[in-house]
C-alpha cells in the first residue's frame, strides 16, 4: 500500500494568519497542524505543540503573532507513491509526526504517525482473523 492510499487534506495558510485564526482552524477542522505557505518552494508548518510552546507557554498575544512568527521550516516530505513503511522509517528518523504528501513536486496530502500506526493495526487484525488457533490459516 502507498502513502496516497493513506494521506488526507491539508489545510494551508498565508504567513499572516493569527495563530488565533490558526487555533480556530485547527478546532473547527479537527486537525493538528496547517501548512504555511511562503512561495512556490518554501513552506512552513505549524502544529498544535508550536502554539502551546511558542505562545501560550510563553504568555504571548495569539491575536498579534503570526503563523510565520512560529512555523517551523517545512524540510521533510514524502512522495504519494512511496510505500507506508518509508512514512514510518522518516517519522522515526527525524522525530516528526507529520509528512506533506508531494506529487509532481507539489503537495497534495499529508500523512501523520497516526495515520500509519492505524493502518498497522488494521493489517494486524485483519491478519489475526485470517490466522484461526485451531486450523492455522483460512484460504
Amino acid at each position: 500500500m502507498k502513502v496516497r492510499d493513506i494521506m488526507h487534506g491539508v489545510t494551508i495558510v498565508e504567513p499572516s494568519t493569527s495563530v488565533l485564526e490558526v487555533a480556530r482552524i485547527m478546532r473547527e477542522k479537527n486537525i493538528g497542524s496547517v501548512l504555511v505557505k511562503l512561495s512556490e518552494v518554501d513552506w512552513g508548518i505549524v502544529t498544535e505543540r508550536d502554539i502551546i510552546n511558542k505562545v501560550v507557554a510563553r504568555g504571548l498575544n495569539f491575536k498579534e503573532v503570526k503563523a510565520s512568527d512560529i512555523m517551523s521550516e517545512l524540510t521533510v516530505t514524502i512522495d504519494a507513491s512511496a510505500p507506508i513503511s518509508k512514512a514510518s522509517e522518516l517519522f522515526n528518523i527525524y522525530h516528526i509526526r507529520r509528512l506533506p504528501v508531494m506529487e509532481r513536486g507539489e503537495i497534495i496530502g499529508m500523512v501523520t504517525s497516526r495515520d500509519v500506526a492505524k493502518y498497522c493495526m488494521f493489517k494486524s487484525l485483519r491478519a489475526k482473523k485470517e490466522y484461526d488457533r485451531g486450523r492455522g490459516y483460512r484460504r
